[in-house]
């Protein structure tokens, strides 16, 4: 979803509930309807990003943004180190 612009956990939680009006049956949800969903959770709402999301999904298909980010998810290459050696300490 950062190919249309969103970053950052505020805007993320928008982003969620979103979905979670789309996966309920709502396929155009509002700013209010996604409201809803983050006054439920006891989450504050931020009126701009709200809005944004709102915007810039709004009429997109779900399932190929997602699929999308997947892909680019994928080609990123991740490495990470070994862990580190256990202690080696005698006892006695």
């Amino acid at each position: 979803l950062s190919s249309v612009g969103f970053s950052g956990v505020r805007a993320m939680k928008h982003v969620a509930a979103y979905l979670l009006c789309v996966m309920g049956g709502n396929a155009a949800p509002s700013a209010g309807d996604v409201k809803k969903v983050l006054d439920a959770a006891g989450s504050e709402v931020d009126s701009a990003a709200l809005d944004k999301v709102v915007a810039e999904l709004g009429g997109k298909n779900l399932d190929e943004l997602i699929t999308e980010g997947t892909t680019k998810l994928a080609s990123v290459a991740g490495s990470g180190g070994g862990g580190g050696g256990g202690g080696g300490g005698g006892g006695g």
